[in-house]
């Protein structure tokens, strides 16, 4: 299911941690993932990612492609593609456009860091499991 401009409007706008300082005040040091590293661990996997310990979205990644769905907390999905230009991850999203991150890890986590214009930005995602469950897409069943 492909999610309304309206419906991915307002995922996009919701409430994301505004930060005082740097970016490196809050995460400190980082180390970009290798692209061979984070292929190895995504593909034909669901990625599951948190900002400010919420629930943000999952994430699968085609086995044999570059081909990537998102699920948003709604059920809705987003439907593209990814490149990888170092030390940026770029999400072409059919329909709605593109958008770009620094996989990197802190220690034992791993934060997926928005970029814009190759800055980063303060938008932080912790990555939080990675299992081998398909995405359901589509608004939740209610009764």
């Amino acid at each position: 299911m492909r999610p309304s401009l309206a419906v991915l409007a307002a995922a996009l706008a919701l409430p994301l941690p505004l930060l005082a300082g740097p970016l490196t005040d809050r995460v400190g040091t980082v180390q970009d993932i290798p692209v061979e590293e984070w292929i190895a661990m995504a593909r034909g996997r669901t990625l599951t990612y948190r900002i400010d310990d919420r629930f943000w979205a999952m994430e699968r990644y085609d086995p044999g492609s570059n081909r990537v769905r998102l699920q948003l907390t709604d059920g809705t999905c987003m439907e593209g593609t990814w490149d990888y230009s170092p030390p940026h991850y770029c999400f072409h999203w059919n329909g709605i456009g593109t958008a770009c991150f620094r996989h990197v890890r802190q220690g034992d986590e791993i934060l997926i860091i928005e970029t814009r214009d190759g800055v980063d930005t303060p938008m932080v995602q912790t990555m939080t499991g990675v299992s081998d469950i398909p995405l359901a897409c589509g608004p939740a069943v209610t009764s």
